[in-house]
């Protein structure tokens, strides 16, 4: 277990750090922060079109063999930039393709270490919803401590010698799941269709099953919302505020420590409490805590309230995870993981385009009142949704297709 653990933490803070430490680079190079704003994008659409597509390889290769081809395939992509960078000097165009290459291996990636969750589960005798909350709670330790790690290596290493760091990382992660993961062979019906076959099988169980069907149209719905907060609202409101970028810098990570104490707390009680219940209580209490921003209290009371959001969220991604693989039949759990994260995603776009003219016409904390009527929507649709209402229960054959058992 704690072999897993470590190898999500230090694949998740070394992308985190890649994601701070690549545009620094290109900035260095060329001054231009939109340049850096585009090579940042090139991340996305491989990343979603990968997690669907990619992830059928888990299912057909074996689950620790794709976690850790994605690492070292990770490793490959961001050793190239320093290396192109001292050979023929990088542009834009290049730092953009490398970008995008790596990304595409980072879907199947985090989809493949979620998928060994249920197998280290019943290796080590411990309930699967409280891996899934120390898998979580992992995860948001790395997306927290990777910023704050690579502003002090890019401070004295440099941006280049900080990326040679995260290959390190990668490598590190790569030995931890290999020696101390136990491997499960790939069912030889993963195998025996083609491959655009399996991905479209993936998808059908999604779409067939009632819990991850009402899971992933509810992932849909919150992203909506949630994914402009970081990159459009919360910018606009502090320096709205006048806040500094000291402070703010506070007020950002007290969301991922909030969800880690959320996720920690979750564990030790989830199995007394109902998921369906947990998820809709999560979700309204998060959204009333970020509508509670249009008050805009003193700073120090920005931190506590972005505290109390992350423990209400706490649980959220714990309970997804858990539903769906519960759902999931054993030889199909790869794709239909990477299907429900790509899905999710998939209107995320939506919502950042419309958080701009949001924040123009009126105001940012105005913003902050739609993210929390959206959650709130959210969480009627988690309450009332037939679908949820059986994530509790034990799965039943889908039609026309295996019985969703682990």
């Amino acid at each position: 277990m704690w072999c897993l653990l470590g190898a999500t933490g230090l694949s998740v803070m070394g992308n985190s750090i890649v994601a701070m430490a690549l545009p620094w680079l290109i900035l260095q190079r060329t001054g231009s922060a939109t340049i850096a704003g585009v090579v940042g994008s090139a991340a996305v659409l491989p990343g979603l079109l990968s997690a669907m597509f990619g992830s059928a390889l888990i299912d057909r290769l074996g689950r620790k063999l794709v976690s850790n081809g994605a690492d070292v395939l990770s490793a490959l992509a961001v050793a190239a930039v320093p290396i192109m960078d001292v050979l023929v000097g990088i542009d834009a165009a290049l730092m953009a393709l490398l970008v995008a290459i790596g990304a595409t291996f980072d879907g199947p990636g985090m989809a493949a270490r979620e998928s060994l969750r249920p197998d280290v589960a019943k290796h080590s005798g411990i309930p699967l919803v409280k891996i899934n909350a120390w898998g979580e709670t992992v995860d948001s330790l790395g997306a927290f401590g990777g910023p704050a790690v690579a502003g002090v290596l890019i401070g004295i290493m440099g941006p280049a010698n900080t990326l040679w760091l995260t290959v390190g990382m990668f490598l590190l992660a790569v030995l931890l799941v290999w020696f101390g993961v136990p491997r499960v062979p790939p069912r030889p019906q993963a195998r025996e269709e083609s491959y655009l076959r399996s991905v479209r099988t993936g998808l059908v169980f999604v779409l067939r099953d009632p819990v991850l069907r009402s899971v992933t149209l509810m992932s849909v719905i919150a992203m909506i919302f949630l994914s402009p907060i970081d990159p459009v609202f919360f910018p606009a409101y502090l320096q709205g505020e006048q806040v500094s970028p000291a402070l703010a810098g506070l007020v950002l990570a007290a969301f991922p420590v909030g969800t880690v104490i959320g996720s920690l707390a979750y564990g030790v009680v989830a199995e007394k409490l109902s998921m369906r219940i947990t998820l809709s209580a999560g979700l309204l209490l998060a959204g009333v805590g970020l509508a509670l921003f249009v008050l805009t209290p003193p700073v120090y009371g920005m931190i506590a309230l972005a505290v109390a959001v992350g423990i209400a969220a706490g649980p959220l991604n714990p309970i997804m995870a858990t539903g769906l693989q519960q759902r999931t039949p054993d030889h199909l759990r790869g794709r239909v993981i990477g299907t429900v994260v790509a899905l999710s995603g998939a209107l995320t776009p939506v919502g950042l385009l419309a958080a701009g003219p949001v924040v123009d016409g009126f105001g940012a904390p105005f913003g902050f009142v739609v993210i929390g009527a959206g959650c709130a929507l959210t969480a009627l649709y988690c309450f009332f949704s037939k679908g949820i209402r059986q994530i509790d229960s034990e799965p039943q054959p889908s039609p026309g297709l295996p019985s969703a058992t682990v």
